[in-house]
């Protein structure tokens, strides 16, 4: 009977970002993840070649501006280590405004969480009168058109077949509403919620956006 140890070991991490780092892009927030896991004194493993770099990987970047109740990114340990223990050394290592939720170890050749993922929810907060007025009547409109074209980067494409629900969850006068929407994010396309903010007719400086899940292929509900 073997008794070899694993020499590795890939733990998947979910955590949340609020508004005290929204504005922290994902090459950023790459870089953070580097100084908590040292913080944390995690043994990361390193990828071979002449310029070895951490094994960390993130399953979805998160749009600047945006805050996340759900990020998820897998980490790469050598020697293994106790998940207890980690989960304890990253809740002391993470700076203000994000929050460790859960880690899971996971098998050393599961896919990559980029090509897992299928989907991203989103909640946009609206506020004002005016724009909560004519909110109803734009969902509506997007909803019934085959073509939303929008211009992001100099490309144009079409991103009304990117956004696969979308719904006024709550309005409350001329107080806030609320617009659920869950958008496709997979290697053939990603829709983006400032996008779709934008194609709304709101502005997406103005409205506050969260990512409420993300969605991969084997839990799509």
């Amino acid at each position: 009977m073997s008794t070899d140890i694993p020499s590795k070991q890939r733990l998947r991490v979910r955590f949340t970002r609020d508004e005290t780092l929204k504005y922290i892009g994902h090459l950023d927030m790459a870089r953070t993840w580097q100084r908590i896991a040292r913080r944390a004194a995690l043994p990361l493993a390193y990828s071979e070649g002449f310029n070895p770099q951490p094994k960390l990987s993130f399953a979805a970047a998160l749009p600047v501006g945006c805050t996340s109740d759900h990020e998820e990114l897998d980490l790469v340990l050598s020697p293994p280590c106790v998940i207890d223990e980690v989960q304890a050394q990253l809740n002391r290592a993470v700076p203000p405004g994000m929050q460790v939720s859960s880690i899971v170890e996971m098998p050393l050749n599961a896919p990559a969480l980029q090509m897992q993922l299928a989907a991203a929810e989103f909640e946009i907060t609206v506020e004002g009168e005016a724009a909560i007025g004519l909110l109803s009547e734009r969902v509506l409109q997007f909803l019934a058109a085959t073509e939303v074209m929008r211009d992001r980067r100099g490309k144009v494409y079409n991103l009304r077949p990117l956004v696969q629900a979308l719904s006024i969850a709550s309005a409350q006068a001329d107080r806030a509403a609320v617009i659920r929407s869950r958008l496709q994010a997979t290697p053939a396309g990603t829709g983006r919620p400032d996008e779709l903010a934008a194609a709304l007719g709101l502005d997406p400086a103005t409205v506050k956006i969260r990512r409420t899940k993300l969605i991969f292929l084997d839990k799509t509900s």
